[in-house]
């Protein structure tokens, strides 16, 4: 029983020392400084650091009309399909036929998913089958 009761007297003792230090303001002789984000002379002063990055590179036309047609070409819902894109600056038109209204939407997705901010100029036409 005695031992209970000191044991529960220094976890008391311990508690209220610990809770005071806790409740004290760090010493005020140890200044904090944040470490340099970037490495001296590698900068303007009065200038964000960015100011020196290169222009975001754009793709080309070219480029997205390739990506365009070979992804319409490894498509196997579309194989056996007739379709060709064509990218300008503003727009992405497509032509061709396709079979059914499945294979149509197919090919407005893939010319929407790399046209970026170009509109989609739909010429496609569904052939009939018989």
């Amino acid at each position: 029983m005695k031992y209970a009761v000191s044991s529960c007297v220094a976890l008391l003792v311990a508690t209220m020392v610990l809770a005071q230090q806790q409740s004290q303001p760090p010493p005020a002789n140890v200044p904090y400084q944040t470490p340099p984000t970037f490495p001296e002379g590698r900068q303007t002063p009065g200038q964000p650091p960015d100011t020196h990055a290169p222009p975001p590179a754009g793709v080309s036309n070219q480029q997205i009309e390739l990506q365009i047609v070979q992804r319409l070409r490894a498509e196997p819902t579309l194989s056996g399909t007739n379709v060709h894109a064509r990218v300008h600056d503003s727009s992405v038109v497509l032509t061709g036929s396709v079979t059914n209204v499945t294979q149509h939407g197919l090919v407005v997705r893939i010319a929407k998913s790399k046209a970026g901010d170009r509109k989609i100029v739909d010429k496609i036409h569904l052939k009939h089958q018989t």
